[in-house]
C-alpha cells in the first residue's frame, strides 16, 4: 500500500486533483454520493479541513516545535486541490468529496469536485466561467470535462446507479471515519487499464520464461535461474488472481497527538480462490510476541497456512548443481521439514557490539513434532559441511546438546565464513572485517533449544541471549514488560496474520553509532554525539489479518518515531552545515504513565 508519511492531506488531493479543475451542470442529490456514478475509480473524502489542518499541525509542532505554525500557513494551498487557489466562499468546516474518473493510459483522469459552501456566489464566481456549476442545497459540485459533467447530471436526475452502492458497511464505515479517506474501485480500475496490465503481465513472464537453464549461485543449495523464473510466474499468476477477485479498497487515515493511523480495508468476492486463500488461515492473538525480550529493534509476528509454502519451498530446494553427496541429503531433509505443521511464528531483532557481534535475533517456532524438526535439522547441518565458491569458504558445524539450560539443552550451529580475494587482499580482509563485526569472532552462532511444543532460536548474544529468552518463554503474557511494544501493539488489530512492528529512528541512529565505532568508513562524526540520537523506545506497527471476504490491514506511526527520526535528520543538517558537534534539539512528549 502506498503511504503518505508527511501531511497526508495535502499529498494526496493535490496529486490527484492537479489534473484539471472542472465543473458540472446537475440538480440536487440528497448526499454527497449521489453525485457520484458507479464507474467512478476513486473517491477522496476531507473530514472537516479546518480541524484536520489543525490536527495535522498539533501532531507537527509535537515532532519539531514551529512546524505546526508553518503548516497553518500552508493550510491556504489546499485551495490548489480543488481549483479554488483563494478559497472563496469554501466551508472549512463541512467535508469535503473529490471523484476521480480514470480515462486510460493516453488521458488524463476526469475530477468533479464536491465542495460544501459558505457563500455560493462568491464560490462560483472564483471558479470562472469555463467550469459548468451547479448547486445543491450547501453543495457546490464542478468540473470541466464534458463527459464527467454530462454523466454526472444524468446522475442527479436519478439515472445510472451511486458509487455508494459499491461501498459495503464496513467500508463505508471506514471511509465515514477517517480525517483522510478514499475509496478505491478496483474492477473500474483494472478494466480501464487491462490492456496495459495485461502487457505487462505477458512481457513479464516472457522474460521469464526465456531464462535458460543451468545453474546460478553455488554451494549446497545451489538456485537454478529456471526454477526461480518458475516460482516468479507463479508469483505473478497469484497477483493476477488477486486482482481479478479483489472489489474494492478502502483507505483511512486518522491523525492525532499520538501519532498517525492508517487502515485499510480491501474487499474480495465471496467464494473467489482469494477469498478462499485467506479463509484458509484464520487470524491470531500472536500472545508468543510477548515471550520475546524488550529492547529490539524489530519485532515480527506471523500465523499462517505453511502448507502454502510447501511449493516454494520445493522450488527453493531445488539444489541444481550441488554436490551430489550434499543435494540429495539436503533435498530430503527439506522434504521432511516441510511436512511438520508449523503454528505461529514470532521474532525479535537486534543490534549488539561490534566487538561481540552486532546482530542479535530470536526466533521462536510452535511446531506439532519438535523432536523431528530437531532430527531433521541436525541431519541437513551436517550434510551442508564445507562450502567454497570464488574465494568464499563456509563451514558449518553442527554441536548437539553443546549446552544445558536447567532441564533442557540446545543444539550450537556455527558458520565460520573466509574470503580470499587473490587480486584484491584488501577487499578479502574488509570483508572478513564486516563479517566479524555483524557476527563476532567465532563466527555467525545460533542456538536452538526444542521445547514441549516449539522451538526457540538465537542469533548472537551468546548464552545469555537464550538464557534471557527461555527465561520469558516462562511467563503468562500478563507478567512480561514491555511497555513501547504493547503501545503500539495496542493501535493494530487484536487479531492477525501478520504483525511487524519496527523502531526506525534507534536503528538508524544505532547503525550510524556502530560504523563510526567500527571506523569501517571514514565518517568524520563525533561518536558521542551520535549514541545522543537514540531515543526511548518507540514503534512502527503494522497488522494484517483476514476476514470474511476481505483483508484488513492497521499501521500506527507513533509521534515518539517521528521525533526521533526528525532528531537523526536535523543532526545531520547541521553536520552538512559544519555545526556537527552535536544532534539538533527536539522535544520529546514526555512518556505517559
Amino acid at each position: 500500500m502506498l503511504r503518505r508519511f508527511a501531511s497526508p492531506l495535502l499529498v494526496l488531493i493535490l496529486v490527484l486533483a492537479a489534473a484539471s479543475a472542472h465543473a458540472v451542470s446537475a440538480r440536487a442529490a440528497e448526499t454527497a454520493l449521489d453525485a457520484v456514478t458507479s464507474d467512478a475509480s476513486i473517491v477522496i473524502r476531507m473530514k472537516n479541513p479546518k480541524a484536520t489542518i489543525s490536527k495535522v499541525a498539533d501532531l507537527a509542532e509535537l515532532v519539531v516545535k514551529g512546524y505546526g505554525d508553518q503548516v497553518r500557513a500552508q493550510a491556504a494551498m489546499l485551495g490548489l486541490a480543488i481549483s479554488n487557489p483563494t478559497l472563496a466562499g469554501v466551508n472549512m468546516e463541512a467535508d469535503w468529496w473529490v471523484a476521480v474518473y480514470a480515462a486510460g493510459a493516453d488521458k488524463d483522469p476526469d475530477v468533479v469536485f464536491i465542495i460544501p459552501a459558505s457563500d455560493m456566489k462568491a464560490m462560483k464566481e472564483s471558479l470562472g466561467d469555463t467550469v459548468k456549476f451547479a448547486e445543491h442545497g450547501k453543495l457546490a459540485v464542478y468540473t470541466k470535462d464534458e463527459d464527467a459533467a454530462s454523466k454526472t447530471a444524468a446522475r442527479l436526475k436519478g439515472e445510472g446507479k451511486s458509487i455508494s452502492t459499491l461501498i459495503d458497511k464496513e467500508s463505508n464505515g471506514l471511509f465515514e471515519g477517517g480525517d483522510l479517506a478514499v475509496f478505491i474501485n478496483v474492477p473500474q480500475l483494472a478494466a480501464t487499464y487491462k490492456s496495459q496490465i495485461e502487457e505487462s503481465k505477458e512481457q513479464a513472464k516472457q522474460n521469464l520464461e526465456n531464462i535458460p537453464d543451468g545453474a546460478g549461485s553455488s554451494g549446497p543449495l545451489q538456485m537454478d535461474p529456471k526454477q526461480m523464473g518458475e516460482m516468479a510466474i507463479h508469483i505473478i499468476d497469484f497477483l493476477m488472481q488477486g486482482l481479478d477477485d479483489t472489489q474494492s479498497c478502502t483507505i483511512a487515515a486518522l491523525i492525532s497527538k499520538e501519532g498517525v493511523n492508517f487502515e485499510d480495508l480491501v474487499r474480495v468476492t465471496a467464494g473467489s480462490a482469494t477469498d478462499k486463500l485467506l479463509a484458509k488461515s484464520g487470524p491470531s492473538p500472536l500472545a508468543g510476541l510477548s515471550s520475546l525480550p524488550a529492547g529490539n529493534l524489530v519485532y515480527f509476528g506471523l500465523a499462517w497456512d505453511m502448507s502454502d509454502f510447501t511449493k516454494l519451498s520445493q522450488w527453493v530446494m531445488g539444489a541444481g548443481g550441488a554436490k551430489p553427496e550434499a543435494a540429495d541429503e539436503i533435498k530430503s531433509s527439506l522434504a521432511e521439514m516441510m511436512k511438520l505443521k508449523i503454528g505461529t511464528v514470532v521474532s525479535a531483532f537486534g543490534l549488539g557490539d561490534v566487538d561481540e557481534g552486532a546482530v542479535r535475533s530470536v526466533t521462536i517456532t510452535e511446531v506439532d513434532k519438535p523432536a523431528k524438526m530437531r532430527e531433521v535439522s541436525q541431519k541437513m547441518m551436517k550434510a551442508m559441511g564445507t562450502v567454497e565458491t570464488q574465494g568464499l569458504k563456509q563451514t558449518f558445524t553442527l554441536k548437539p546438546d553443546a549446552e544445558k539450560y536447567g532441564k533442557n539443552s540446545a543444539d550450537v550451529i556455527t558458520v565460520k565464513t573466509e574470503m580470499e580475494v587473490a587480486d584484491n587482499p584488501f577487499i578479502g580482509q574488509m570483508m572478513e572485517r564486516l563479517n566479524t563485526i555483524m557476527f563476532g569472532p567465532d563466527g555467525m552462532t545460533t542456538r536452538v533449544v526444542y521445547l514441549k511444543d516449539r522451538a526457540v532460536q538465537t542469533l548472537g548474544g551468546g548464552k545469555q541471549a537464550m538464557t534471557d529468552v527461555l527465561a520469558a518463554t516462562d511467563k503468562k503474557p500478563s507478567e512480561t514488560t514491555n511497555a513501547p511494544l504493547s503501545q503500539t501493539r495496542g493501535k493494530l488489530s487484536p487479531k492477525a496474520n501478520l504483525v511487524f512492528l519496527f523502531d526506525i529512528a534507534n536503528t538508524i541512529s544505532k547503525v550510524v553509532s556502530m560504523i563510526v565505532e567500527s571506523q569501517m568508513l571514514p565518517i568524520p562524526l563525533d561518536a558521542d554525539a551520535v549514541k545522543e540520537l537514540q531515543s526511548k523506545a518507540s514503534y512502527l506497527g503494522i497488522s494484517a489479518g483476514s476476514e470474511p471476504q476481505g483483508l484488513r490491514v492497521k499501521t500506527h506511526i507513533p509521534v515518539q518515531q517521528m521525533q526521533g527520526i526528525a532528531k537523526i535528520v536535523k543532526f545531520f543538517q547541521d553536520v552538512q552545515a559544519g555545526f556537527g558537534g552535536a544532534p539538533g534539539a527536539v522535544e520529546e512528549e514526555k512518556e505517559e504513565n
